[in-house]
């Protein structure tokens, strides 16, 4: 519940939180669970809740993902309805709009702090020095192109990627 209370901006922001929480009590280990979020933002649905659900299975199997998921999802829901009258109300007060970006600021950060700790794990293989993988940068670099040149059809890239990584890695 405390990941589901204390994220605002959307599922990639919830990761940093639950990351902290499962890993810091050694229920997973940390590229065990960013594997999770590669598989969590494959399936359909927001990826903050796939994920939760995802660490609620593995840890105690359906009952555990249902009860992650509830716990996200729940607090949010409270919060969201009790304020969404007010936020009608006042959206165009410049204390909401300021407050709305600076916390725009925030998620972004968040954001960006996710994709260089994936980094670090998963490409460079490590948390404390980089050790580059050039089989991993290659298929990177490749798949930007192939996402470039068909920006329309990401599911296209994310097949080719996941034939080229059972191929080569």
């Amino acid at each position: 519940m405390y990941v589901g209370l204390f994220t605002i901006g959307g599922g990639m922001v919830a990761i940093p939180l639950i990351l902290q929480e499962v890993v810091s009590r050694g229920w997973i280990s940390e590229p065990t669970f960013y594997s999770m979020v590669a598989i969590a933002q494959s399936t359909p649905g927001p990826v903050g809740i796939n994920v939760a659900t995802y660490v609620g299975f593995e840890m105690y199997g359906i009952p555990g993902a249902l009860i992650a998921s509830i716990g996200f999802v729940f607090p949010s829901f409270v919060i969201v309805s009790s304020l969404a009258s007010l936020l009608r109300k006042y959206r165009s007060s410049n204390l909401v709009i300021h407050w709305f970006y600076y916390i725009k600021a925030a998620i972004i950060g968040l954001i960006g702090y996710t994709l260089f700790k994936m980094a670090q794990v998963i490409v460079f293989h490590t948390d404390t020095y980089f050790h580059v993988e050039w089989k991993e940068l290659v298929l990177l670099g490749v798949l930007g192109i192939i996402f470039y040149i068909l920006r329309k059809k990401p599911w296209i890239v994310i097949l080719i990627g996941a034939a080229l990584g059972m191929i080569f890695l």
